[in-house]
């Protein structure tokens, strides 16, 4: 069944390196085009399946392909003569040969990018058909915080046991915080942060039996503490687990996005009166309890690097103006999807000394690649499906927890996308659109699907 070939996809998709690997990212795009080709067969030879309603998708589906086709457009040479880069035709000059001229100064970079973005967005197709059944939708989400429980687990025996490896390989950085099976221990940070959010919907039908008695008697202290220890303690185990590996990353961008995502996951339930108070105090505590323990168990380091500010931090600003110094002498074609390596060597100053692959900022760098209106197109089809999921959490009488868990999960990214690249690792893209696939899909009243 290709729903099952989806949830193997996304719980095996961390495991080698993140699949941010050339090999492993063109394997996960293989495997995510075999299972939509699987799916689309089945769609075809069913009696009865369910619809793919493409008006509800419809404006962010054209942004999206718009920005896929001018990606695909970089790369080639069909091109007004005007639009091509000068340096194309200085090499051909060089060289004494002719050299056809492209807007991506990496058309090879470019047509892998076109190709991992195409697989995102299958992803995205694939988990907002199946979940628009609340039972995929609620195995999908248990299928990725147990996914991430694994990882976390995995990943804090490496740490604790100083093996110092990423599955038989030595760890070449990061070698005091935990990554699991990531090389950054940001972009694990986010990975473990989604799986932290995909474990609430859990931990709230664990402790809904407990909202029907008071804390203020015994009977209610003592249903509540026999919930605990008989229904809840596994979802309560792998949230100490994914938080206390999330700590150890000592990454303060995951630890922040984390932070502001789950508080605008309860803030918005709270608005919404979704969460009937008891039940929102109950849970407000026992996330309160627990955050506190973790902090004072693994929290100190993360402290500690909130007041740092060190030299490459310092260099990060100058990639910025740099980045931006690109984006403003080509403002509306870009230099080529996937070419920021490549291009950014252009505009980089003396005084930046390391070499930058990405500009540790997602929404500058899709642009100084894509040009305004493409990078545009790219951000507004995936906030109009997060805006979805928001509103979804209102019209909602059941399941409503699905498109509240899209909106803050595209919180998370979204604000660690400011300071970091963990969007553009495979594992991490491949998770958060299946999430925001998932609530997309449960943010229509069952009567309209």
């Amino acid at each position: 069944m290709p729903f099952y070939g989806l949830l193997l996809i996304l719980v095996l998709s961390p495991l080698p390196f993140a699949s941010n690997r050339p090999w492993s990212w063109s394997l996960l795009s293989l495997l995510i085009a075999l299972v939509t080709l699987s799916w689309c067969i089945s769609v075809l030879l069913a009696k009865r399946n369910m619809k793919f309603h493409f008006d509800k998708i419809k404006i962010p589906f054209f942004l999206f392909i718009s920005t896929l086709l001018w990606a695909a457009f970089q790369s080639t040479s069909f091109i007004p003569d005007t639009w091509g880069h000068p340096l194309w035709q200085i090499t051909s000059q060089a060289l004494n040969i002719t050299i056809p001229a492209r807007i991506s100064l990496a058309p090879d970079q470019t047509i892998t990018a076109f190709m991992r973005l195409l697989s995102y967005g299958m992803i995205f197709i694939l988990a907002m058909y199946y979940c628009q059944r609340s039972e995929n939708a609620e195995k999908l989400f248990n299928w990725l915080a147990i996914a991430g429980f694994i990882y976390a687990a995995y990943g804090l025996i490496i740490f604790f046991g100083g093996f110092d490896k990423i599955l038989w390989f030595d760890k070449w950085s990061y070698h005091h915080d935990v990554t699991s099976t990531f090389v950054n221990r940001n972009s694990y940070a986010t990975y473990a942060g989604l799986g932290l959010l995909c474990l609430i919907p859990n931990i709230l039908r664990q402790l809904k039996t407990s909202a029907s008695y008071s804390l203020q008697t015994n009977y209610g202290k003592q249903k509540f503490i026999e919930t605990l220890i008989t229904r809840a303690w596994r979802p309560i185990l792998m949230l100490f687990t994914l938080g206390t590996a999330l700590l150890l990353t000592h990454s303060r961008g995951g630890f922040l996005s984390t932070t502001l995502a789950i508080i605008s996951l309860f803030v918005i339930l709270a608005l919404s009166n979704k969460l009937r108070t008891k039940a929102f105090s109950y849970t407000s505590i026992a996330f309160i309890v627990i955050a506190i323990t973790l902090f004072t168990v693994s929290g100190d380091k993360v402290m500690q690097r909130m007041g740092q500010f060190t030299s490459a931090k310092a260099e990060r600003t100058k990639v910025y103006d740099a980045t931006l110094n690109g984006i403003a002498t080509n403002p509306y074609l870009g230099f080529g999807y996937g070419s920021y390596e490549h291009s950014f060597r252009l505009y980089r100053s003396k005084d930046i000394r390391m070499t930058y692959d990405k500009a540790h900022n997602t929404y500058l760098e899709n642009i100084f690649e894509l040009g305004i209106p493409a990078a545009s197109a790219l951000f507004l089809s995936i906030l109009l499906i997060a805006l979805k999921c928001l509103t979804g959490i209102w019209s909602r009488q059941r399941n409503w927890i699905y498109p509240a868990l899209g909106f803050s999960s595209s919180v998370l990214v979204a604000a660690h996308s400011f300071v970091d690249f963990s969007l553009q690792i495979p594992a991490v893209a491949v998770t958060y659109a299946a999430i925001l696939g998932a609530g997309f899909a449960q943010s229509f009243s069952s009567k309209r699907r």
